[in-house]
């Protein structure tokens, strides 16, 4: 998961309640919540899973309380470049009618 604000938190903690055991990037401990998902961050996290013990990126597509918005496309190319089976699961829920998404479009895949 990667920290862009309340709402990735909040994502945090449900995996937390559900005894899941999220690997959590960015945010706070790097000293912002005002820019998107840092997709460098999360390649070379997935460069370390050589076991694929990592089952999904979680990433919020636009963070409401920060304004943050990810680059969702480049989190599908890492995914790609480092052929890691995790699946890429995306908040789109303060995004979708109003910040231009496509999840399916082909250049992503």
């Amino acid at each position: 998961m990667y920290e862009t604000g309340h709402f990735a938190a909040l994502w945090k903690k449900m995996a937390d309640k559900l005894g899941l055991k999220p690997i959590f990037l960015g945010g706070f401990e790097q000293g912002s919540w005002r820019r998107g998902t840092d997709a460098g961050a999360i390649e070379a996290r997935l460069a370390q899973d050589s076991s694929t013990l990592s089952r999904a990126v979680c990433v919020v597509h636009n963070e409401t309380s920060t304004g943050a918005t990810s680059d969702i496309a480049a989190v599908r190319r890492v995914l790609d470049r480092t052929r890691h089976p995790a699946l890429l699961m995306v908040d789109t829920i303060s995004s979708l009618g109003s910040i231009d998404y496509r999840h399916d479009d082909g250049a992503w895949m």
